[in-house]
């Protein structure tokens, strides 16, 4: 997980967020990436996919894919396995501060 989110910290450009969150009984692992763009998705992927996927797979099942946005039809394509639940933006807003997690 380090060696992950310290890579695409350093090396992805159009990657806005990435958390990661576990719970107590380390059972259930949350990752929240939130993205400029289709084509930072897209990048997103053709990096992880030879660095890491197979180590990530091998240590976390991923059991639900939500995708907030208007992805592309590439998105859509490639990431059609996870059988993501796609929420279309309806209203909200987003502050920053320098307490943000």
């Amino acid at each position: 997980m380090t060696e992950l989110v310290e890579a695409t910290r350093k090396n992805e450009v159009g990657m806005l967020d990435n958390y990661w969150a576990i719970s107590d009984d380390r059972q259930v692992c949350h990752i929240y990436e939130r993205f400029q763009d289709s084509a930072a998705i897209i990048n997103h992927m053709q990096s992880f996919g030879p660095k890491f996927s197979e180590r990530f797979f091998e240590i976390l099942k991923p059991t639900r894919f939500v995708i907030y946005g208007t992805p592309s039809a590439e998105v859509k394509d490639a990431v059609a396995a996870f059988n993501p639940v796609y929420m279309t933006p309806l209203a909200g807003f987003r502050k920053h501060s320098a307490n943000d997690c």
